[in-house]
């Protein structure tokens, strides 16, 4: 992260590719603390739309994860603070899924560029079928 001004969005690194890829194991397990229909289901990448350093040793990945499951696509939304001395998560902000009238909107994957445009400064404006937080935010 150290490499990215604050504000600046992040170059497609390993580094930045090996974080995507560590969210598709963390984030469901996470939610399934809470929320225990996460115990099965999984993602398969979390494709940003944004993916920006917004503070000190904090980023945000805004875009599209696929369900493994029936491989669909779903929005994401992780804001996270990295520890300052330990290679972990520190805090996380994870809100995943449009809610709809069965419970989370599941999108069809064939429309993917399509449901990433309509994604566009959209991220306060999702009503969110999931939110929980992980840890505490460190100043």
């Amino acid at each position: 992260m150290n490499q990215t001004a604050v504000g600046a969005p992040f170059e497609e690194t390993e580094d930045c590719r090996r974080l995507l890829s560590a969210f598709d194991y963390f984030i469901p397990e996470v939610l399934a603390e809470i929320h225990p229909e996460w115990k099965s289901d999984a993602l398969d990448d979390l494709i940003p739309l944004v993916a920006k350093r917004s503070g000190e040793r904090e980023a945000i990945h805004f875009g599209l994860s696929w369900l493994i499951r029936d491989q669909t696509v779903v929005p994401t939304y992780v804001q996270l603070q990295i520890d300052p001395d330990l290679d972990r998560v520190n805090w996380l902000e994870c809100r995943i899924g449009e809610r709809g009238p069965q419970g989370m909107l599941r999108r069809p994957g064939n429309s993917f560029d399509r449901q990433l445009y309509r994604l566009q400064d959209r991220e306060d404006l999702i009503d969110w079928a999931y939110h929980v937080t992980f840890g505490e935010k460190t100043p």
